[in-house]
């Protein structure tokens, strides 16, 4: 039994019964985490110890601590497992998708992320909310998923040892794992699932402010060692400037952005992620580096060919060769 599909459940419905005789039909290893469910739940786990293995604590801890609980476990249980699958025990994931996954990663991808299309009749807190999510994310990570929500995903066993240190102990524990995964550069490959919805999604435990709010604090917290970077950079830019006037501000500025990679770096790698194998990487910040060099020489050659061009222009040119030299960077590294 190569592959175990983990079930973190709170006071699921009859729904989960269904999947796990589905999942035992296609040769699943399963296990289920009780995560703290009322008492008149508990004839539901005792039939769901027919088709799996059943582990339960009293307190409600959440579903980032079951996720990481039954990692832990799984070894413990089923000591062929090569990898697991993580899904939802509201019937929200298919069987048919869960076994794509599965022959996805036997096909050599070990990290694997289902995306849905939101398409059709997705209530409006989902759509609303995985809209702001993609955001967030993106502007955050620097990595755009197009579904960074979905609760199925699929791992090899090597990834345990790093997941159960990230933290997060609710639903913000999914995407702290993406990003724990972005700046390790882990390859995340996506796949398309199916959009299921039942009952308009009443079932779902999700708190759309409470919830929502965390997860983009921990987004943001993820990020925190550029954005740091950045202010004092921007801080440092304007005290010069205030010092020393307006001559070669250009210079002065590019310098600071140079000082501001390295930074970043320093910070992600010893203070942020100093538990992970953090790449953001040496190679990347010697080709930021490479670009800023780029960028002043464009316009300081502007400034001497042109020099009745006004700053602005020069400026304005500066912010397009940024974004274009960032566009290729993420473009032809995010997988690498």
């Amino acid at each position: 039994m190569d592959t175990v599909v983990l079930l973190p459940a709170y006071n699921p419905n009859i729904m989960m019964l269904t999947s796990l005789r589905e999942l035992k039909k296609e040769g699943f290893g399963i296990l289920v985490v009780n995560d703290g469910s009322a008492k008149e739940f508990s004839e539901l786990f005792e039939e769901a110890k027919k088709y799996a293995v059943v582990l339960c604590y009293e307190k409600n801890m959440g579903k980032g601590y079951a996720l990481k609980y039954g990692m832990q476990k799984i070894r413990e249980h089923f000591p062929d497992a090569q990898r697991f699958i993580t899904a939802d025990a509201d019937g929200q994931h298919s069987t048919e998708d869960i076994v794509n996954i599965r022959e996805k990663m036997r096909s050599g991808d070990d990290f694997i992320l289902g995306t849905r299309d939101f398409k059709g009749n997705t209530p409006l807190r989902s759509r609303v909310g995985n809209s702001m999510s993609r955001f967030v994310f993106a502007v955050s990570t620097g990595y755009y998923l197009s579904d960074n929500q979905s609760g199925l995903r699929g791992f090899d066993m090597c990834h345990v040892p790093w997941m159960v240190k990230v933290g997060g102990n609710r639903y913000e524990y999914e995407m702290n794992v993406l990003i724990c995964a972005v700046k390790q550069r882990i390859k995340i490959c996506t796949v398309p699932i199916k959009t299921i919805y039942i009952d308009d999604n009443r079932s779902s435990h999700f708190n759309p402010v409470r919830d929502t709010l965390r997860i983009h604090k921990n987004m943001f917290f993820g990020a925190g060692g550029s954005l740091i970077s950045v202010f004092l950079s921007i801080i440092l830019v304007s005290l010069i400037d205030i010092f020393y006037g307006f001559e070669m501000w250009p210079l002065r500025l590019y310098a600071v952005g140079m000082l501001s990679i390295i930074l970043s770096w320093v910070l992600n790698r010893f203070v942020w992620y100093r538990e992970f194998s953090f790449r953001g990487d040496k190679r990347l910040v010697f080709s930021a580096i490479l670009r800023w060099i780029l960028y002043i020489l464009v316009i300081l050659s502007i400034h001497t060919v042109l020099p009745s061009v006004p700053l602005t222009i020069c400026f304005l040119v500066t912010v397009f060769l940024v974004m274009v030299g960032e566009y290729f960077t993420r473009k032809f590294t995010a997988h690498s």
